[in-house]
Order: structure tokens, then sequence, then C-alpha cells
């Protein structure tokens, strides 16, 4: 081989180890993106000052919560379904600057009483409203996620002397309602599954996770196919290894991942959310005597509606309410400002945590 043939072929192959060391380091990230997605909330969550704790009301319910460092008006945090209030983790200690922050676990979740009686949603804002004038001891700026933002809304109306403004994040009004549910992916990927394997579950083997695998609504997005080959497949191998421990795949993003994960139950003792909860939103018995359009009217303290952006797939709703049904929750609140269409998904507060900041701490100018 000539000299200049020796030099490009050495050329070529310093080109092609270059080459290969980019792909190995960029599949290195990947695959660790993808397995400690939340190692950074959790760094966020110890470094924020809040801390645990847990308060026994008269009935003998108790309820846990994070408390932050006193110094600013009181701030109360109400989470949405399947999580605990450490899911405000990337907010908290920006909240923390300027707020005295409580964050709470609702009935059903985390630290808080595990009992269905107590599920339903004015028993939970009659808690809510014990919990503001027995731990906080003065009036708060609430806000709630989801199924928490229509307790949050609940609390203002039903509360008004102790809510001193409200933020609604991606609360799922009227989509809800026993009509339109069924159409939605919550029912069709979490309520209606839940019911089911509480009804059929006779065999110990048949954990929520393999239920949910074998149910979820998402495979209609992946294709059947692709669904088992990359998702039920080896999450139920993994799952015949080890029943107790929720498998995560280094192929899967961190939002399929997070999706894995939230499917830790206290039926399965993987986690500490009751299927019973949302099996209440199966047979509409949480919103028992809960008339959304009429709770709304009643929100008179300065409001916040942040909504994500949302799409609707062979007539299922991809999200928690339509933009229409953001707008008219929008008009039945007397003071309320609508963010709508944010470019994040339903968890707008972990995906957009600097706007979701910025609009909390709007609301201390709009208090009369």
């Amino acid at each position: 081989m000539t000299a200049p043939r020796k030099a490009a072929a050495s050329r070529a192959a310093a080109v092609g180890a270059v080459c290969m060391s980019v792909v190995s380091a960029c599949a290195a990230t990947f695959v660790t993106r993808n397995l400690t997605y939340d190692r950074r909330e959790s760094s966020l969550l110890a470094s924020s000052g809040v801390t645990s704790r847990s308060v026994t009301m008269p009935d003998g319910a108790v309820i846990g919560y994070g408390e932050g460092p006193p110094g600013g008006a009181p701030l109360l945090l109400i989470p949405g379904q399947q999580v605990s209030w450490t899911d405000y983790a990337s907010v908290l200690g920006a909240l923390s600057d300027n707020w005295h922050v409580f964050a709470v676990d609702c009935f059903g979740h985390g630290g808080s009483t595990k009992d269905p009686a107590h599920y339903p949603a004015l028993r939970q804002t009659t808690a809510l409203t014990w919990f503001i004038e027995s731990v906080v001891g003065t009036p708060a700026v609430v806000a709630g996620h989801s199924s928490g933002g229509l307790l949050a809304a609940r609390l203002a109306a039903d509360s008004p002397d102790l809510v001193r403004a409200v933020l609604i994040e991606d609360a799922p009004f009227f989509a809800t309602e026993p009509d339109r549910a069924p159409g939605t992916f919550a029912w069709l990927d979490g309520f209606r599954p839940m019911h089911e394997f509480l009804a059929t579950r006779h065999d110990a083997s048949m954990t929520w996770t393999r239920h949910w695998v074998r149910h979820s609504h998402l495979r209609t997005l992946f294709g059947d196919k692709g669904w088992t080959r990359l998702v039920r497949d080896p999450v139920e191998r993994r799952l015949d290894r080890d029943p107790h421990r929720i498998p995560r795949l280094w192929w899967l993003p961190p939002t399929m991942n997070r999706a894995l994960a939230l499917t830790a139950c206290l039926q399965d003792g993987t986690g500490d959310y009751d299927l019973r909860y949302g099996e209440m939103f199966y047979d509409n018995t949480w919103f028992d005597g809960f008339d959304q359009t009429e709770t709304l009217t009643r929100v008179r303290a300065p409001a916040t509606l942040l909504h994500a952006t949302v799409h609707e797939q062979d007539g299922v709703l991809l999200g928690a309410m339509t933009h229409d049904d953001a707008r008219r929750a929008h008009v039945l609140m007397p003071d309320c400002l609508l963010v709508d269409r944010i470019p994040a998904g339903h968890d707008i507060h972990r995906q957009r945590p600097a706007l979701f900041v910025d609009s909390i701490n709007a609301l201390s100018g709009r208090i009369r």
C-alpha cells in the first residue's frame, strides 16, 4: 500500500473510532437517562427544605403532608391521583423562596388514611378545611393538580374565608361527567382497568402492573405488535422473576418508565396508592354531591387555570379536558385567568416548573 493510501486508511480508521466513541457515549447517555430519570427530582426534594409530617384528625383519619420552611405566606398544594405530595419535588425549592409550603397526600395516597369512606371529594374537602384551620392556622393560597385541582376548586367554593386565591392545574372539569368519562384516556387506561382488576383479582400472580400492561390503552398508540414486543412481554418476564418489583426498561423513554412506576399500588404491596380511589372515578361515587358547574360559579377568590395542549385520537380525549371545557370553567369563575394550550403534558408542574412557580407567585398580586 502506498504512503498516501496508508495515511487515508489511518484517517478513516481514526474517524471510525471517533464515530464509534460518540455513538457509544450517546447510547450510554440514552440508557442512563431512561433508567435514572427520577434522580434529579429526588435530589431537588432532598434540598428543598420540605420535611415529611403527619397529623391525625379528631375522627382518627391521618393526613400525611410535607411542610417547607416558614417565612412566607401559606401555600397549600394538592397533588393529583396515584402520587404523593413528593410529586411536587421539582418546584418545592423554588416555591419555598416565597411561600410557607404545605403539600398534602390525598386520602388513599402516600401517608394518608387508606379507607374508601374518606375518598369522596366532599369528604376530602371537609378534611382539607380542617387542615387549613388546624395545621396551617391561617387562610392560604391553594393549588391543585388534576383531581387535586377539582378539590382545590371545591375548597375555594365551600370555604371562601380560608382560600385567598386558587391555582387549578389541568383539572378534568366536565370530562369526568358520567356521559363523557368513558371517552377519555384516564377512563380507558386507568379507571376501567382498575375496576376490572379489583373485580376479578383471584390469582396472586395477577398484579395490577401485569393487568395494566395487558389492558393499557397505550397499546393503541404503540400498535398491538409494538406494545407486545417493547412493553408487555419484557415487563411480564421481569414480573415472573419478581412480581413485587416494578420494571424499568432501558429502551423506554422516561415518560413510559414513569407510566410503569405509576402502577405502584397498595394492593400489590409496591406502593401507597389505593386502587379503590380510582375505582370511584369509574362508578362516579367520588363525585357524590359534587356539581362541577355549580361549584365553579361559587369560586370567588382570584383563580388561575392552567391547561395543557390536548389531542384526540379516534374519539378519545388524550388530556384532562378539552379547550372548550377549559374556557367554560374559566367563564364560570368570576375572577379567573386562563392560561391555555400550554406546551406540556398533563403534569405542568413537572414539565414546565418555571411557568408553574411564576403562575403561583403572580397570584399574590391579585389577592384582594
